[in-house]
């Protein structure tokens, strides 16, 4: 199987088939347990990592121009009406949170305390929309920048009104993201790919912005805050990684040699001899 990892991409699909089988043999009494399956959580994903780390840098992220270019073009559009203002809060609240946009997605009302200034990430939508465990079922306190909590009170206010229009009174259960789909069917939760959608038609009326995905912007706000002297302990915490390799990944930083061997070495010889 290591092997396989070396090969394939999607090596966790074919991991997760393998067990399956196991799985099945252990259902139908021809083996006692999966033996496998401790082994195989050990195996890394290691061609999913090569492809990853042979990825430029600017692939992976934004730098700080194009930030504020994709920033103006948000606000331009939404100024202009090509953006509804759950389009537009739900884009800035998944940027603040520096979260996976499944947990975005899946804030209900209940999970924001004003009072306390903080969020409680617990939750997560799935491609079908149900509600699953956060990923590691890690749950999460988030602070509330002031930023984020204007954003939020703002659509708090105006989602209460619109769906008072829609003979649906607002409670702590209501999911903060919602839309009406093809058949009607109205305050459904949101779709998996709603937020990369709105991103890309942006950047249909903007040719001059680099293409950017929520789990790029992802990527982006731990670069910059690392760069700009965020420990890797705290942004660690703040994207509720479990080690320190996951986030360095997220990163993109390159280390600066602050002295070589050969300087340091060099300089304390010459102090030894005189300067000589």
């Amino acid at each position: 199987m290591t092997a396989k990892a070396k090969e394939y991409a999607n090596f966790k699909v074919l991991r997760c088939y393998v067990n399956q089988v196991f799985d099945l043999a252990v259902h139908y009494k021809y083996i006692e347990y999966n033996r496998v399956a401790e082994p195989l959580k050990k195996i890394k994903a290691l061609k999913k990592i090569q492809l990853a780390e042979s990825k430029l840098d600017e692939d992976r992220y934004l730098n700080e121009n194009e930030l504020n270019y994709c920033f103006k073009a948000i606000n331009e559009d939404y100024k202009n009406g090509d953006l509804t203002t759950q389009e537009y809060m739900l884009f800035w609240t998944t940027f603040f949170l520096s979260c996976r946009k499944s947990e975005c997605y899946a804030l209900q009302w209940k999970h924001i305390d004003f009072e306390h200034n903080c969020i409680h990430l617990d939750q997560t939508l799935d491609k079908k929309g149900t509600v699953k465990a956060t990923k590691g079922r890690k749950k999460t306190t988030i602070k509330i920048s002031a930023n984020l909590k204007a954003i939020l009170i703002a659509w708090n206010e105006q989602q209460k009104r619109e769906l008072k229009q829609l003979g649906i009174s607002q409670d702590p259960n209501q999911f903060l993201f919602t839309f009406c789909d093809s058949q009607g069917n109205i305050n459904k939760r949101v779709h998996t790919d709603s937020l990369n959608y709105r991103m890309k038609v942006v950047e249909k009326r903007h040719p001059e912005l680099t293409h950017a995905s929520p789990h790029k912007l992802r990527h982006t706000s731990a670069s910059l805050a690392s760069k700009h002297g965020m420990s890797l302990d705290d942004i660690m915490e703040a994207l509720t990684h479990s080690d320190q390799e996951t986030t360095k990944i997220y990163i993109n930083i390159k280390p600066t040699v602050r002295i070589t061997p050969a300087d340091y070495i060099f300089d304390n010889i010459s102090e030894c001899s005189g300067g000589e």
